[in-house]
């Protein structure tokens, strides 16, 4: 068993994320605590969601208690993406690596953003040799857009790397664990009654603390990626499964959001019939 405190799996070392959450690598699995709230509902939840959708690959989570120390928590599960010989290494981590400089130096406060974002791009493509990644990245940015995911720092965006064959390929979209303002310890409080306010409070990360104007600069750049069914729904097992695990409150608490998000991005919502996977 291996154990790491938010890090991308591959060193053990702390990353900048918003939590604290202990994993543990059993087998060829990760089992993920949560730490700040319901992290572990967020990132089941989003696997259930990224079905309706075009994205191609995406981490599958399943909900489960988690036992530490004697201590019970609630968390996730999900295997290990990994194949032999491979790795994983966070944006951050590569251009350090490759450019000597963190991928946070990149961005400049008087450049556009979307010269910033064409700039972490190239410079990405330039080290990996990754096709059509400025298509890829505006998908997970348009995702988070719509989970509310706050937490897409520079190391939430990675990417695997085969030591055989020396060559790079993306992870599958995930860490999505502060989706669905799952942080009720610090910022999004469960007794709040007004919800609408605490959503429109969420910035995203990494270019711009807006998710509108983040999403509009890349798919200026790179086109509108995301297509998500207008079938996409929280099944009622899901939300059993929810209720079960984390009470009704959370469970109704996400479905609310939910159809907030489905209502307000209207506009990202496809003829397509719901993607089978």
């Amino acid at each position: 068993m291996e154990v790491y405190n938010n890090n991308d799996g591959s060193t053990g070392k702390l990353s900048t994320s918003k939590g604290n959450q202990i994993k543990f690598l059993i087998g060829n699995e990760w089992h993920k605590a949560d730490f700040l709230g319901y992290e572990g509902a967020s990132e089941y939840v989003c696997s259930q969601l990224a079905k309706y959708t075009n994205i191609e690959d995406f981490v599958e989570y399943r909900i489960e208690e988690i036992s530490i120390n004697n201590k019970r928590y609630n968390g996730c599960v999900s295997k290990n993406y990994l194949n032999s010989n491979e790795i994983t290494i966070t944006a951050d981590r590569l251009i350090k690596k490759y450019k000597n400089i963190s991928a946070q130096d990149l961005i400049k406060s008087e450049v556009p953003l979307s010269e910033n974002i064409q700039i972490f791009v190239n410079t990405i493509t330039e080290i990996t040799k990754i096709e059509d990644f400025g298509k890829k990245l505006t998908q997970l940015l348009e995702w988070d857009k719509f989970v509310l995911n706050e937490d897409r720092h520079f190391n939430n965006i990675a990417f695997i790397y085969n030591e055989v064959t020396d060559s790079f390929r993306m992870t599958p979209v995930f860490d999505n664990g502060a989706a669905f303002l799952s942080d009720i310890r610090n910022d999004y409080p469960l007794d709040s009654f007004y919800l609408t306010g605490l959503i429109n409070s969420v910035s995203s990360k990494p270019f711009h603390k807006d998710f509108d104007t983040q999403v509009e600069a890349c798919e200026k750049l790179y086109g509108t990626v995301l297509k998500i069914s207008k079938d996409i729904s929280i099944s009622l097992s899901t939300k059993e499964e929810l209720s079960r695990s984390y009470g009704d409150k959370i469970a109704d608490r996400i479905v609310k959001i939910f159809e907030h998000q489905k209502f307000i991005n209207k506009e990202m919502l496809s003829e397509e019939n719901k993607k089978i996977t």
